[in-house]
């Protein structure tokens, strides 16, 4: 069993328990600070709590749906001679470290956007190891590789997802397309249209009165 896991609350919060029978320490970080995980917590997803990052119950007040809304994944494939690299734009987190740390492969602002030839095989994969949502993956021969963690970690992003990485099982969940089930990034802002997964919607809330 895995020392941790994770249930979505239908309209409610993410159910975090800790399955070990001892005090998690190092696992958890919320603004640089690290929190020990004794029993369960509970973690807003509405994004409304006043007692980031954990639920408060404001879910109910303000009606929060925990409905997946994804009607089709936004699925990108670039071929290079020794390596493909797949984009599921449905769970991009938006962290932009490939475009800041491998200017030559990743074009933001372009059609194509993802050159993995501008690199080498080695850039390549370096950029999809910095991806924190798994939402870039690779192929070599036809063989698709994700990374595994043996430490769990979460990091709670200022206005931004939850990262996660290493053997959380997340439960009664329809994984994404290629996603990698060791690194992925879970909505806290409410507005993403694919929960309990982050697709960057909490960009288009810049200018709300409330934070998260």
């Amino acid at each position: 069993m895995n020392k941790l896991s994770i249930t979505p609350v239908n309209n409610g919060p993410l159910k975090l328990k800790n399955n070990s029978g001892e005090v998690l320490k190092d696992m958890f970080f919320f603004q640089d600070s690290s929190i020990d995980i004794e029993n369960n917590l509970f973690l807003c997803r509405c994004g409304r709590t006043s007692s980031q990052p954990f639920c408060d119950g404001t879910h109910a007040k303000v009606g929060f749906s925990s409905q997946n809304e994804l009607e089709d994944e936004i699925i990108q494939e670039y071929q290079a001679e020794k390596i493909k690299v797949t984009f599921n734009r449905s769970i991009c987190a938006g962290a932009a470290a490939c475009v800041r740390g491998f200017p030559q492969i990743y074009k933001s602002a372009s059609v194509d956007w993802i050159n993995p030839d501008g690199g080498s095989v080695d850039d390549v994969i370096n950029s999809i190891k910095a991806c924190p949502s798994g939402a870039l993956s690779y192929e070599i021969d036809s063989h698709k590789i994700l990374e595994s963690y043996e430490i769990e970690k979460f990091e709670i992003i200022k206005n931004g997802p939850i990262n996660i990485k290493g053997k959380v099982e997340l439960k009664n969940v329809e994984w994404s397309s290629f996603a990698n089930k060791e690194k992925f990034t879970l909505c806290r802002c409410g507005a993403s249209k694919n929960k309990p997964f982050c697709d960057y919607s909490h960009a288009s809330l810049e200018g709300e009165e409330y934070t998260f």
